[in-house]
């Protein structure tokens, strides 16, 4: 029942706020909403630097989960880097070079953020929407032969899914850019 009340109010939220910029930009609002305000003004700057900061010092809480599994795979548990100072500088330079590998992705796709989020997407949300919640249900809890052939459709469902969007995505990357408007998603009144 909570979960429920969040996920509502959740999509009650995000669905008022997109509707009001929305209302105040009309049609041709750009992906990022700040990108719509005045770039001259201090308070959009101010919050630009603020936002910035903000992502800036979320990036290591966001990648210490990663970081750990991984760390756990490729080092043994007897290795650890509080007791020899060679463990502990090579797990210092495999996150420096995971965290200058993310940075190198990222300034790649910084060009057309809009793809490479919906690159990121396909490999990232829809395994984790579609394919792994059906495959864990598949191996814990499905007993009886509906409830498998169930998580079979699902699975592939997502494998579907997973295959389309990719090719999509990687279509739109690899189409040539003549400068003109997208042809859907966005209105753009240049002649």
């Amino acid at each position: 029942m909570v979960l429920t009340g969040v996920v509502t109010s959740l999509l009650c939220l995000f669905g008022l706020m997109g509707a009001l910029t929305y209302l105040a930009f009309g049609p041709d609002i750009q992906p990022i909403v700040l990108l719509n305000l005045d770039a001259k003004s201090y308070v959009l700057q101010t919050v630009q630097l603020l936002y910035i900061l903000a992502i800036l010092l979320s990036v290591p809480i966001t990648l210490f989960p990663a970081i750990r599994i991984m760390e756990n795979g490729i080092f043994t548990s007897s290795q650890s880097g509080k007791g020899h100072a060679r463990v502990k500088w090579l797990k210092n330079g495999f996150r420096t070079l995971l965290v200058a590998t993310c940075t190198g992705i990222s300034w790649f796709g910084a060009k057309d953020l809009d793809k490479f989020v919906a690159f990121v997407g396909c490999f990232a949300s829809v395994p984790l929407c579609y394919i792994y919640p059906p495959l864990l249900h598949f191996k814990a809890c499905a007993h009886t032969r509906k409830q498998k052939i169930i998580d079979v459709a699902l699975v592939l469902f997502g494998a579907i899914v997973f295959c389309y969007t990719t090719e999509q995505t990687i279509s739109l990357m690899l189409a040539a850019d003549d400068g003109s408007p997208p042809k859907f998603g966005h209105c753009d009144k240049r002649p």
